[in-house]
């Protein structure tokens, strides 16, 4: 399926050398800007007002492929006509003539304008994390990053908090928990295992107002083999909720870019893990003897 023929076009843009992140990739925040960006395009195509945030229940990305400073951006986006997702708004985001990333819209507002696509959209842009357990909302123990005031250029023209900027803090308390844990940048270089969110649902659940202070609650919600899920909760210092993030990363050897098995030190944190119980020789954060990893099974 060639991605760059699906649906219509609905934003063109390009990747700046000041979006991108300490590897070189364009940000996670801007990939969500450009998705929002094309949903705004989506929901005012038969000539109504732009919605804004309003516009989004949740949004499920998924990341393909690496973008690098230079890439000019297309995302096309197309109606859901059948299936578990039936109603929904695919954007697929290619950079170069090549697909890297989508994302998938619920309710789909404005979806009526689109083309429409059957299920065969699912391989590329259908989630493919599980849901969390019910069990597993609980934000007891979970770590806290206080990640400062909200400024008035983070509200759009409704006045809503900017889709790309709950993913930016979102990765403010990602970032954070991780490197507490052991998964620090010293830890890639020296072992030469990185980490890649693959995938990425945020669902806004209420408003605040510029000079709300903002704090970020995240802890491990899952880890497997070679992937840790984990979820992320932006409130007020009040508690009051304004997005909920849940995320799926790989492990990844940093130089075939293959999936590895997630280290040890954090296998420890699943008591379900369905790895067996770890020996005292296991590796640490400390310890660069293990440079590739395990290697995916």
């Amino acid at each position: 399926m060639d991605a760059t023929t699906i649906g219509r076009p609905t934003l063109t843009t390009r990747v700046e050398s000041w979006e991108c992140d300490f590897n070189d990739h364009w940000n996670a925040r801007f990939y969500g800007r450009s998705f929002q960006l094309a949903a705004e395009r989506v929901a005012t195509l038969r000539g109504l007002d732009n919605p804004g945030m309003a516009l989004l229940g949740s949004r499920t990305i998924r990341f393909h492929r690496e973008l690098l400073a230079g890439t000019a951006v297309e995302v096309r986006s197309a109606r859901v006509t059948s299936g578990a997702h039936a109603g929904a708004v695919a954007h697929l985001l290619s950079g170069g003539g090549r697909l890297s990333a989508t994302a998938l819209d619920l309710p789909g507002r404005g979806g009526e304008a689109l083309p429409g696509v059957g299920p065969e959209i699912g391989r590329l842009a259908f989630p493919r994390g599980a849901p969390t357990p019910p069990e597993e909302n609980s934000w007891a123990g979970s770590e806290i990053a206080e990640t400062g005031a909200a400024r008035p250029a983070e509200f759009d023209h409704t006045g809503a908090f900017l889709h790309e900027e709950i993913v930016r803090r979102g990765a403010y308390g990602l970032h954070a928990m991780l490197d507490r844990l052991g998964f620090t940048t010293r830890f890639e270089a020296e072992n030469r295992i990185g980490r890649m969110v693959v995938e990425s649902r945020i669902t806004p659940l209420g408003a605040c107002l510029p000079g709300t202070m903002i704090r970020v609650r995240s802890r491990i919600a899952r880890i497997g083999r070679t992937s840790i899920a984990t979820r992320h909760r932006l409130e007020t210092d009040r508690c009051a909720p304004i997005a909920c993030i849940e995320n799926s990363l790989v492990a990844v050897d940093l130089e075939t870019r293959r999936a590895v098995g997630v280290p040890a030190f954090l296998r420890r944190l699943d008591p379900a893990s369905s790895y067996a119980p770890l020996r005292a020789s296991d590796p640490t954060p400390d310890d660069a003897t293990n440079r590739r990893g395990a290697g995916p099974k």
